[in-house]
This record gives structure tokens, C-alpha cells and sequence, in this order.
């Protein structure tokens, strides 16, 4: 698929995302994070599902193959997605929401990587970002849990959220299937004294050993 056809494909898809409140508290939230090899033929995805009550791992899965799109801005989940759907089909438990490293709805066409793959999976999903891929913002407070809103002109795309005292915030946005309230909530919910959510935490430690592990070979 070429670029031009990319954007095309997310103007057309961005009018099914469904932007509200989770129907039920999940039980099961998973990370997934995705990384390119060395020499940047060779692309990684892995999943982590975490119990929402405990916040402890209860699987994994994983999976590596041939880049087949270009890296271009606003165009990631072309280039992510198809590896990321592999690992999820390797899992055995369905998740209740996943939290991608990426946006979702806070993204120029409203179809970043959490709203791309929402659609794909049927799942609830949130974007947690550690930059910003367009919109303004009034720097949040510097504690934990302080937040403010992003916007995109005068409609609300995504929450900027400070996990950490003292730390840079993130890009919070919904995906698929959630709100803000929702996505913002669950991404403070996941975070154990790091800035990123353990769910993503722990899939981009994952993809990294991996990544070197299979990339030297």
C-alpha cells in the first residue's frame, strides 16, 4: 500500500472509531509496543497481559518479521500493525483493554496506532505516547496525576498526564471504545512508580530482548 492510499484508508476509517466509556471495568490489560531492528529490516511486536487488580503479568506473546512499510510520520500503524496482530493471535486470553505505545484519536486524522488497532481487534484500546504528535497544551502540574487537556483547535483530542513527580508526561488519548476519563484513568491506574504504564513497560523490555536476541542473528 502506498502512502498516498495509507492516508486515504484512515480518512475513511477515522468515522468508526467509537470514543466512550469502557462498558465494564476490565479484568485483564495488556501493553504492546513494537521496535525495529538494527539495520532496520526486521521488525518487532510483543503483548503483555497484566491482571488489572494485582497488576501482575499473566502472559505474553511476541512476534518478529519483515518490515513491509516505510517509516512515515502519522503512518506507524501501517508499518506496526501487521506484526502486533501476530503476537495478538498467539495469545489464549482476550484482553479487556490494551494500552499501545502510540496515540490514538490524538493524531492528524483522528487514526493513530490505539485507534488503527482497536478497529482491528475489537477491543477497547488507549494511545499512552511519550511525545506529542500535534496538538496544544498547557504544561500540567509537577505531581503525580497532574493533568490537562489536548487540544487540536477547539475539540478535545487526548490528556496530557504527569505520572511521576517530576517526570515528563505523557500523551494520553482514547483509542477505540473509550474516553478520555477512561483512557486517562486506567493509564494512571497501570503505572507503578515508572512513567510509562507497566503493561507497555514491560512489552517494550520484552521487544528489546527480543529485538537484540534476534536481530544479532
Amino acid at each position: 500500500m502506498s502512502p498516498r492510499r495509507a492516508i486515504a484508508l484512515q480518512e475513511e476509517l477515522r468515522g468508526r472509531i467509537r470514543v466512550r466509556p469502557l462498558a465494564a471495568a476490565p479484568r485483564l490489560v495488556a501493553g504492546a509496543d513494537a521496535s525495529c531492528g538494527a539495520r532496520g529490516g526486521l521488525l518487532f511486536g510483543a503483548v503483555v497481559v497484566f491482571s488489572a487488580d494485582r497488576m501482575e503479568p499473566v502472559e505474553w506473546a511476541a512476534a518478529w518479521g519483515r518490515v513491509s512499510f516505510p517509516y512515515v510520520p502519522g503512518l506507524l500503524s501501517f508499518r506496526e500493525a501487521p506484526i502486533l496482530l501476530r503476537a495478538f493471535r498467539r495469545l489464549r486470553r482476550r484482553p479487556d483493554l490494551v494500552i499501545f505505545d502510540g496515540h490514538g484519536i490524538a493524531h492528524p486524522r483522528g487514526l493513530g496506532l490505539a485507534s488503527h488497532m482497536g478497529l482491528l481487534l475489537g477491543l477497547p484500546t488507549a494511545g499512552c505516547a511519550k511525545s506529542r504528535l500535534v496538538g496544544t497544551f498547557l504544561e500540567p502540574g509537577r505531581r503525580a496525576g497532574s493533568r490537562s487537556p489536548l487540544m487540536l483547535g477547539r475539540r478535545r483530542i487526548g490528556t496530557v498526564l504527569r505520572t511521576r513527580d517530576g517526570t515528563r508526561p505523557v500523551f494520553v488519548s482514547p483509542g477505540h471504545l473509550t474516553d478520555h476519563r477512561s483512557a486517562t484513568r486506567w493509564v494512571l491506574r497501570c503505572c507503578r512508580g515508572y512513567r510509562l504504564p507497566e503493561p507497555t513497560r514491560q512489552a517494550h523490555i520484552l521487544v528489546g530482548g527480543i529485538r537484540r536476541e534476534r536481530g544479532g542473528r
